[in-house]
């Protein structure tokens, strides 16, 4: 199946890295949210990229954006500091023959300690049976679960709905035999990354995705343990640790504090 590769940049230059991972025949369409001249400069001298702009930020709007105005049956969403293993996107391809649905394998690149447990520990926090980011669609499947991939509401936490929907109308999903691979993270951007989610249950829980959390529950440590345990007999130690004492509080924080002061509740 013919697919076009959909990318969201504002002032990420490693685009160019992603852009060089795509097979040459494959379309690219790139939604620019506030994009830097950089970035204009990259993927106007791109020949295969076409290009839209919205310059609000709300990721659930931008990937149904590029849902919408795609000419190929297929969409394969990647982040604009990911690249393609080789061979991936024809992997792909060939699976949405087969499946309306297919999440993708991604891996952290590890450059030092704290890269290595931020790595190990996105093993635990995202794993590849998630549905998250990045996945592959058939374009006929919004008609089958509710007329949309992307949820124009959901400015973050955009892609956590697609596999309640997909698992209510009884429609499975591969896990993908290729591979993207993420640029490093350090302790500080993977926080950042907590943060949003953090930010982005709030506006799944006002829109119906998911009961609300429960403060006291929050408050002690019990769930927060059982879970390190988890990630620990998973991943190791260190990254358990990591989970415990950073992931966890960061995402608890952009919940309770950021995201309920923004968003309301």
């Amino acid at each position: 199946m013919e697919i076009t590769v959909a990318i969201i940049c504002s002032s990420d230059v490693l685009i160019s890295k992603c852009l060089k991972s795509i097979s040459e025949s494959t379309r690219i369409l790139v939604i620019l949210n506030n994009p830097s001249e950089k970035i204009l400069d990259i993927v106007s001298n791109d020949s295969r990229v076409k290009t839209l702009r919205h310059d609000n930020l709300n990721l659930g709007y931008l990937r149904q954006l590029a849902a919408d105005n795609i000419e190929t049956k297929g969409i394969l969403y990647i982040d604009s500091d990911c690249v393609f293993e080789k061979g991936t996107i024809e992997i792909v391809s060939s699976e949405l023959e087969e499946f309306s649905a297919v999440s993708i394998p991604m891996r952290y690149k590890r450059e030092s300690l704290s890269t290595s447990i931020v790595s190990k520990c996105r093993e635990f926090t995202t794993p590849d049976s998630a549905l998250f980011i990045p996945a592959a669609f058939r374009i006929d499947l919004q008609e089958k679960i509710g007329g949309y991939l992307y949820d124009k509401r959901l400015a973050w936490g955009e892609d956590s709905d697609q596999k309640k929907r997909l698992l209510k109308n009884n429609i499975s999903f591969k896990i993908s035999k290729g591979l993207i691979w993420h640029c490093a993270l350090n302790f500080c951007s993977d926080v950042k990354s907590a943060v949003r989610l953090g930010q982005g249950r709030v506006l799944q829980e006002k829109y119906g995705y998911f009961p609300k959390r429960n403060f006291w529950k929050d408050i002690l440590p019990f769930n927060d343990i059982r879970l390190s345990v988890k990630c620990a007999k998973k991943v190791g130690f260190l990254p358990s640790l990591y989970h415990l004492l950073v992931w966890r509080p960061a995402y608890k924080y952009g919940y309770w504090i950021r995201g309920r002061k923004i968003h309301g509740n």
